[in-house]
């Protein structure tokens, strides 16, 4: 994709009021715990200097916390309404990310001003931050320190949707194979013989597995809860092509299964089984040939 096809795709991360609250909680958790750890920006000097009390510094690290989660609060649920900022692009937001960024310095600085009138100025002189070059510095400073949290919101994101749209995605496949299941298990199962005439039918519910024998198959089926069989001359090749569109497979070269009446996988003895608790019959082996076949198939192995 072409840097200018990317930049004009529709930014919508932050559209959502529950999205924008979580942008603002990481980002002042994030301030809150980068400068208490990392004191950047000179701040580990004035931190550890004994001419600044601990409650100036509590004080300081508080107010810098609260105007972030303050003006953000602001600026994303209001400056983007005003500023008709709300559904934009790529490129609208990267032009926002700015913005927000002075936002974010000028609200520092001025309420680094007010609190100047209440506790000492940690750092330089309130003067000295009126000049345009440190405050070019604060801003690239504050940009820095706030891509983190965006970063990490938009990565969250992704990965919440994401897995929402995997569960979702489970949820309709289930639905689906609850339905084909259901619409399958009133269907009539007509077996054939070698001259394509119909031997024997049953519900296809009603089917469990048909076992390979020379040049016959026998069928083993339920009737009445009871495991019966039925003798057809024919091979097994020719059953699973009369079969193909059922849910029937091959698991062995002498046996192909009903996988409506299969429950799951499992290993007995070392070696690999179809079974179903209900039905003791059906314990049929699964050979190597076919296994991945089955893997695809069936319920996981228990």
């Amino acid at each position: 994709m072409k840097i200018r096809t990317f930049l004009n795709q529709p930014f919508d991360f932050l559209s959502s009021a529950k999205n924008k609250w979580r942008y603002i909680s990481i980002s002042t958790g994030f301030v809150w715990v980068f400068l208490l750890l990392f004191q950047p920006y000179g701040l580990s000097e004035e931190v550890s200097s004994p001419v600044n009390p601990i409650i100036n510094i509590i004080l300081f690290f508080a107010s810098i916390v609260l105007n972030t989660f303050v003006t953000l609060s602001v600026t994303q649920f209001y400056g983007r309404k005003l500023l008709q900022f709300r559904n934009v692009t790529y490129q609208r937001y990267i032009l926002w990310f700015f913005i927000e960024t002075l936002a974010l310095t000028l609200a520092l600085t001025l309420v680094n001003f007010a609190l100047s009138f209440i506790i000492p100025d940690l750092g330089n002189d309130f003067e000295e931050e009126l000049n345009f070059g440190f405050q070019l510095k604060v801003y690239f400073k504050t940009m820095v320190v706030l891509l983190f949290p965006f970063m990490a919101t938009i990565a969250f994101i992704l990965i919440k949707n994401l897995n929402d749209e995997i569960l979702e995605l489970g949820d309709q496949l289930k639905n689906y194979q609850s339905t084909f299941r259901n619409k399958q298990k009133s269907e009539l199962l007509e077996i054939k013989d070698e001259n394509d005439n119909i031997d024997f039918s049953l519900a296809l519910i009603n089917f469990l597995y048909v076992e390979a024998s020379n040049q016959y198959i026998l069928i083993h089926y339920l009737k009445d809860g009871c495991v019966k069989k039925h003798i057809t001359r024919n091979r097994m090749k020719s059953f699973l092509n009369q079969t193909q569109n059922l849910p029937i497979t091959q698991c062995h070269r002498s046996y192909a299964v009903n996988l409506l009446n299969v429950n799951h996988k499992a290993k007995i003895k070392g070696k690999d089984y179809l079974v179903n608790a209900s039905i003791d019959a059906l314990k049929l082996p699964i050979s190597k040939s076919y296994l991945h076949i089955i893997n695809t198939e069936v319920l996981p192995r228990t």
